[in-house]
């Protein structure tokens, strides 16, 4: 089953608002019952109170005999307006009973409430106070008048306390269930509506053509999906870069192979006219050379739509940069010992030039750099290679006896299939660039300057110097 943020919202808040209101009730039922006690002793405070004020004067047994008498018809009378022709309504359990004494000095009970115990409610001392008579608990206040020399307790039962409270938490909790349905429906309502935005950006991102990589609208999406929203279009800056490397390939492809295809196609149809060996031989000889021109561009572009600036780095590792370049100057000896060129490598070997980076990606960079110096340098030239180690850089210097660029195409160079003209060396134009692109990938700076002899070309590229 896929998971759902609707559903997930939906039932953790239920339950949140579930634990806290259930806290919130348990809380405001502790403190209601707090004051619901509070309140009931002070009505038996006042009730107590009440009878003392209203036994004034001396009484004497008849009187009370007769106060006593007529409080008995009184309750008889209560009694019997309940009752109808069929039946009599008689107090609920839940109905609040009042009952109190009078007790004089010598432990006589004077006067007391119908039903209520002929046992003094209480020890006979002031203030408020529970006990257990006949299996019930009654709550009890007792006041002591030393003038009269008579002891007043009012008492109430305690089950009606307590089925209050009861009531209290049955109403609270039945307000519970009956809000929680709403609540679950409003839950839902509201996080549907929040999740719209996403459901927009769906549909807007649904509806696009393949071609269609513009970045997602950030301005009016909701904070917490803007990460989302901003990898998104990150996501489509990459695609369109990826797809811009690859029509710029095919474009490339087919410019820089237009001449050569038609060459070859020229040399071909000569090889097929003429009879004569030679030229025949000529014609191959011409074809196998613009083969060769061929391959070798396409693996340049190829090699160069690899290496973007803004791709990262494919298993980097901890190299010495003096060990790499000097396995591409050993490779490429050949080469200048063909043009009786020497290629002489320069470093301290007492400090390791280590860099951080991709190894294939450094040797591409190195062939295309000694290549270019080998090529572009007279017969009979020398080459340094330099490798210095400072303390945050490690530089790679290739110097040459070429005939050097002029300082105001030196940034031209980098552009793809730029060559400078008069150049006799065949080329495509794409070894530079792929270097730049390099230097890029591994965050490094390229310099173009001229020697301190002020013949050829001294090309700079600076590392930053890897630690152990």
């Amino acid at each position: 089953m896929k998971p759902s943020i609707r559903t997930f919202l939906l039932i953790n808040l239920l339950l949140s608002v579930t634990l806290i209101t259930s806290l919130a009730i348990i809380g405001n039922l502790y403190l209601a019952h707090k004051d619901i006690q509070v309140q009931l002793d002070l009505d038996l405070i006042h009730v107590t109170n009440r009878m003392s004020a209203l036994l004034t004067g001396e009484h004497t047994t008849a009187t009370l005999g007769a106060i006593q008498k007529r409080l008995n018809e009184e309750t008889e009378a209560n009694l019997e307006s309940r009752c109808t022709k069929h039946a009599c309504k008689h107090p609920s359990a839940g109905d609040r009973y009042i009952a109190f004494q009078v007790w004089s000095n010598d432990g006589t009970l004077l006067l007391y409430s119908k039903d209520a115990p002929k046992t003094p409610f209480s020890n006979g001392e002031d203030g408020l106070s529970s006990k257990l008579l006949h299996h019930i608990y009654w709550r009890v206040n007792s006041f002591y008048d030393k003038n009269k020399k008579l002891t007043y307790m009012v008492a109430e039962q305690s089950n009606y306390r307590e089925q209050l409270e009861n009531q209290l938490t049955q109403d609270s909790i039945l307000i519970m269930l009956i809000t929680y349905p709403f609540l679950g429906l409003l839950i839902w309502i509201i996080v549907g509506r929040g999740l719209d935005s996403l459901k927009k950006i769906a549909k807007e991102v649904d509806q696009r053509a393949p071609t269609y990589l513009n970045p997602v609208d950030t301005d009016s999406i909701p904070t917490e999906i803007e990460p989302l929203i901003r990898a998104l279009n990150r996501l489509f800056e990459r695609l369109y870069d990826a797809f811009t490397r690859e029509k710029r390939f095919a474009a490339d492809a087919a410019h820089e192979l237009r001449t050569p295809m038609a060459a070859l196609n020229a040399h071909a149809q000569a090889a097929l006219r003429t009879s004569d060996p030679e030229e025949q031989k000529i014609a191959l000889l011409k074809i196998v050379g613009g083969v060769t021109r061929a391959t070798h561009i396409i693996q340049q572009l190829l090699t160069l739509s690899r290496m973007v600036p803004d791709a990262a780095i494919n298993d980097p590792v901890v190299m010495n940069l003096a060990l790499e370049v000097s396995e591409i100057a050993a490779q490429l000896a050949v080469q200048a010992i063909d043009k009786d060129s020497e290629l002489e490598l320069i470093h301290d070997d007492a400090i390791e030039p280590l860099i951080y980076g991709n190894p294939t990606a450094i040797a591409i960079l190195a062939r295309n750099l000694l290549d270019n110096a080998i090529r572009y340098s007279p017969s009979g030239s020398h080459i340094a290679i330099h490798i210095e180690t400072t303390q945050k850089s490690v530089i790679l210097k290739v110097i040459d006896n070429g005939p050097g660029i002029p300082e105001h195409l030196r940034e031209r160079v980098f552009e793809r299939f730029f060559r400078i003209l008069g150049t006799k060396q065949s080329g495509s134009g794409l070894g530079l660039g792929i270097v730049y692109q390099i230097t890029k990938l591994h965050e490094a700076d390229v310099k173009l300057l001229t020697p301190s002899n002020g013949i050829g070309l001294e090309f700079q590229v600076i590392f930053k110097r890897y630690y152990k």
